[in-house]
């Protein structure tokens, strides 16, 4: 009870992160029977169950930069996490190992009416979906495999379940594999990567892989006797020879079908030997008895794909890639509007494969940019599986011949509404399918809520599951994550602010930003005590007014800390170097009418070596700051804006203010500007320094007391006012 309480608590996190809305263009489709009707018979160790794992941090692409399926773009600790995190959802298990010893224990006893797991050498075959693949170089943003996910899988396969790699083979009969699926599974040296088969269509063998071969033994037999050849297709030898199948579908829309999920994606499994093109590998002949525009009650071939024994019957897992789902079977990968105009960055997977392709359906429809989810018959094939013993169509299917027709392949509904996203079972009935996602808490994860006693695997899971006015704390390592406060009143610290070695041993490195401020974040919202690196921008404000203090905010692409429109954060302590653009940069959009101007107020924080000004932009406030060695030469300004308010502050250069110094800082260690190590980079890169100030420093008791006196210490915890007045800069001397 307690597992399916935090689950449903966790879909509900999913939606608001998601910042769907029912306020939307009319659905593409709309199916024709009434909402939460299931039917059909779910299958599975909870049957029905489809596991859902949406993590954006998988995805990094920005459009332009090389191809979406390059590791720099798609993280592949963080895709090996999804599927770890989907296989122990799927199946309720707290770890890997059991997990999988779960998942072939089930399929065994109903499958082959006999207990027990994996046996040594038992063959698994993995069918993936290679449509756009026809042997050339992949363009950057085709839709394709996630080659992080095919190795996530084969990895968990291997060194998991302990599937030796000669007994491992990936295929699509109709295609090639590319290069950088290929390539990415035999970099790794492992005796168990280097055997595993690669079986793509006879005419494109090269480079490793080898050739499909038909099995005349065990064909499929299609109940509709028109269908070309006989009403007969050949499957290859690595499906037939195999014990188990693993089916590895994509989440997209398709311009014949409507959908191609798990069922169609076996139209890369069926061979007509007499057909002229492809060598008869190719699913042409079927291209008319399944098509989007046929009529809801009429025969599917899908059907008899997916209930043959040698595929579905085969088929341990379903899971449906969504990381970067593309428009259609032909074309570019897309942006989802329904994902807050973002990669769908998810993963889908169930031992119902009905309930799977169901569940997928409802997010394909209600997304607005996959226009070709449309045709009166576009679930017709989920009707006819679902029903597979007394199907709306009459149809006797029977795909083995052998006089024994199928029975339910599976459950079949459709969603309550695509906000809330609710199956038969997450209503609490006892038919249908239930959609699960992973519990954001876990035992003993890094990242603590004191006041709601629950710990997290990552940061972003911390902050979506809390409260206003909670804590969360946070062990050192390295958070490879966007933090998203969402709007929330919170404190996110590390476990000593004060400590700069948990300071630097706390990060933050994000992607295209590291910690993000942009729903009305006011300063009873606070980050403390960490490193904030290897972003584009390291924290970006947008209408938030946060207090950060006691961070280092050092090596960003860009901006350490980007303010974008109408922000008022206030900064304390912090150490902001080494960015590639300003230190921070507070420029708003200028309107024609109204200028929605940002205002930093920027205490006692230590501000160089960054490729730009220090300070640029608007209407900042700095006070008992220190600002020098920013930009290469000294044409770059420490600080620049529309309207400065700079008090008490070492400026490099000098600056207009009371109590201004334009010296040396007097820094224990000076950072330095210094050529890069590489030949080939160009500019300067900047090398850090300590910046505790030395004796003797003129920036000893050269602020102003009077301006934030409730400021008690300085980056090292101690106390801040130990002389006439305090220091200059994140350090005070003792």
């Amino acid at each position: 009870m307690v597992a399916s309480i935090l689950l449903v608590g966790a879909v509900a996190v999913i939606w608001g992160a998601l910042n769907i809305t029912a306020d939307r263009r009319a659905q593409a489709w709309e199916p024709g029977e009434p909402l939460n009707s299931p039917m059909g018979i779910g299958k599975g160790i909870h049957p029905g169950r489809v596991a859902w794992v949406h993590e954006p941090e998988a995805t990094h692409w920005d459009g332009t930069a090389g191809a979406w399926w390059e590791d720099t773009n798609t993280d592949q600790a963080v895709v090996d996490a999804m599927v770890s995190q989907a296989l122990r959802t799927l199946t309720g298990r707290k770890d890997d190992a059991t997990a999988w010893d779960a998942l072939f224990r089930h399929f065994n006893q109903t499958h082959q009416g006999r207990d027990g797991g994996y046996q040594p050498d038992e063959q698994v075959t993995i069918k993936i979906n290679m449509n756009q693949d026809s042997g050339g170089n992949w363009g950057r943003d085709r839709g394709m495999p996630s080659p992080q996910v095919i190795y996530a899988m084969v990895d968990q396969l291997v060194n998991v379940v302990g599937v030796p790699g000669s007994a491992l083979a990936i295929y699509d009969g109709s295609r090639y594999i590319g290069d950088p699926i290929y390539d990415k599974i035999r970099a790794n040296p492992d005796p168990n990567f280097q055997s595993i088969r690669f079986v793509v269509r006879p005419d494109l063998v090269r480079s490793g892989r080898v050739a499909a071969v038909g099995d005349p033994d065990h064909p499929v037999r299609f109940a509709n006797p028109a269908i070309y050849g006989n009403a007969t297709a050949l499957l290859p030898q690595c499906v037939t020879e195999a014990t188990y199948l693993i089916n590895m579908a994509l989440l997209r829309a398709h311009s014949l079908f409507g959908v191609t999920l798990c069922a169609k994606n076996h139209f890369g499994s069926v061979h007509f030997p007499t057909w002229s093109n492809n060598r008869g590998w190719t699913p042409e002949p079927l291209h008319s008895y399944g098509n989007r525009a046929n009529a809801m009650g009429t025969y599917n071939c899908l059907v008899d794909l997916i209930g043959h024994a040698h595929l579905g019957g085969k088929t341990l897992l379903y899971m449906i890639d969504g990381l970067y789902a593309a428009r259609n079977q032909s074309n570019e990968v897309i942006r989802f509007q329904s994902f807050g105009d973002d990669w769908c960055s998810s993963l889908f997977v169930s031992q119902d494969p009905i309930a799977i392709d169901s569940v997928c359906l409802d997010f394909i429809r209600a997304e607005p940019r996959q226009t070709d989810c449309t045709g009166r018959g576009v679930d017709n094939y989920l009707h006819e599986a679902a029903l597979a013993d007394a199907p709306s169509s009459g149809t006797f299917y029977d795909p083995e011949a052998d006089g024994i027709r199928l029975q339910s392949l599976g459950v079949h509904e459709h969603w309550n509404n695509p906000v809330e996203r609710h199956y038969s079972r997450n209503l609490g009935l006892d038919e249908g399918i239930e959609l699960v996602v992973p519990a954001l808490v876990t035992e003993d994860g890094p990242v603590a809520n004191p006041i709601k006693g629950t710990r997290y695997d990552y940061i972003r899971h911390a902050v979506a599951d809390a409260n206003d006015g909670d804590e969360i704390v946070v062990a050192p390592g390295v958070y490879r994550e966007t933090v998203n406060f969402g709007g929330k009143a919170l404190t996110l610290r590390s476990e000593d602010p004060d400590d700069p070695n948990v300071v630097a041993a706390t990060v933050i490195d994000g992607s295209t930003q590291g910690v993000v401020f942009a729903q009305g974040e006011g300063p009873d919202c606070v980050l403390a005590g960490f490193t904030i690196t290897g972003s584009i921008q390291g924290i970006y404000c947008d209408a938030a007014s946060p207090t950060i203090r006691n961070c280092r905010i050092a090596g960003n692409a860009e901006a350490g800390v980007k303010l974008w429109s109408s922000c008022a954060p206030t900064l304390v302590n912090c150490i902001i170097e080494g960015n590639g653009g300003a230190g921070v940069d507070m420029w708003a959009p200028v309107g024609s009418r109204f200028t929605p101007y940002n205002y930093a107020t920027i205490i006692h924080c230590t501000i160089v070596g960054n490729t730009l000004a220090g300070v640029s932009g608007d209407r900042p406030t700095l006070v008992n700051s220190i600002l020098c060695d920013n930009g290469f030469d000294s044409a770059v300004p420490q600080v620049e804006g529309e309207q400065l308010t700079v008090d008490y502050c070492l400026v490099e250069g000098g600056c207009p203010g009371t109590g201004n110094l334009d010296v040396e800082p007097g820094f224990v260690t000076p950072g330095r500007w210094a050529d890069p190590a590489e030949p080939d980079e160009i500019g300067l890169i900047w090398i850090a320094g300590d910046y505790h100030l030395r004796a003797g420093s003129p920036c000893i008791d050269a602020g102003d007391s009077d301006f934030a006196p409730d400021i008690l210490t300085d980056i090292d915890g101690e106390p801040r006012l130990t002389g006439a007045a305090p220091d200059l800069g994140c350090d005070e001397v003792p």
